[in-house]
């Protein structure tokens, strides 16, 4: 629950509170939503099981320029399979069998939303320590069973960047990319760090909104419109 807080405050702007809430996570207790032959992992299930409808962009995560992850990255090859076959769809880490668990929350995402949480307090110090938890980490994926529940470290050297705002979360952004890929933040991070839109320059993301489900169209009548993007 705590975790949860922590996500939803940030998400909220209430940095003060998600600091407090993730710091209340035991980073070595585990979480998970179970699967099993009746009820399947669904990203597996839809996507990661074959070729058919969706698969990651290439094994950098779609990610370019200066989000593009850094030479080393252990996360990587966690989440994709740099030397896919012809017919074995690229991504992998929670999403690798039909009983594959799914965690809840990793430990990094609280790392995360402290770094962040600090830098837009403009607390940097903290921040950088925070960060650098992350990117420094080079634990062994933790298992339950056969499958894994977190990712690996990073395996990365200390940030050594501008000790600045702007500069922070950047780097903050690229590790929230590689640490939760495909656990569904990957909109709200970039609307929420003011990442190029729909019809920007160098646009990140093709809408800024989902449209309604059709079901809610269908049975609430004062669904809004669709967002435009």
């Amino acid at each position: 629950m705590q975790a949860l807080i922590a996500r939803y405050s940030l998400m909220a702007g209430d940095y003060d509170k998600a600091i407090a809430a993730a710091g209340r996570v035991d980073l070595a207790s585990r979480s998970v939503f179970s699967f099993d032959e009746l009820a399947r992992n669904p990203i597996f299930e839809v996507a990661f099981g074959n070729r058919n409808v969706f698969e990651p962009t290439d094994a950098n995560l779609g990610l370019t320029g200066a989000l593009a992850p850094e030479a080393g990255d252990r996360r990587i090859p966690f989440y994709t399979r740099a030397n896919a076959t012809s017919t074995q769809n690229l991504g992998t880490g929670f999403y690798s069998a039909s009983a594959a668990p799914v965690p809840v929350y990793v430990p990094g995402e609280m790392l995360l939303i402290r770094a962040e949480a600090y830098a837009r307090k403009n607390d940097l110090a903290n921040a950088v320590l925070e960060l650098n938890r992350v990117r420094t980490s080079t634990a062994a994926a933790t298992t339950t069973g056969a499958f894994p529940t977190a990712p690996p470290g990073a395996g990365l050297a200390p940030y050594a960047g501008p000790l600045t705002q702007q500069a922070l979360l950047l780097d903050i952004l690229r590790n929230r990319f590689v640490e939760l890929a495909f656990q569904g933040f990957r909109l709200e991070d970039s609307r929420r760090f003011n990442r190029p839109g729909p019809g920007a320059a160098g646009s990140e993301r093709n809408r800024n909104f989902y449209p309604y489900p059709r079901t809610e169209r269908e049975n609430n009548p004062v669904t809004p419109d669709d967002p435009a993007a």
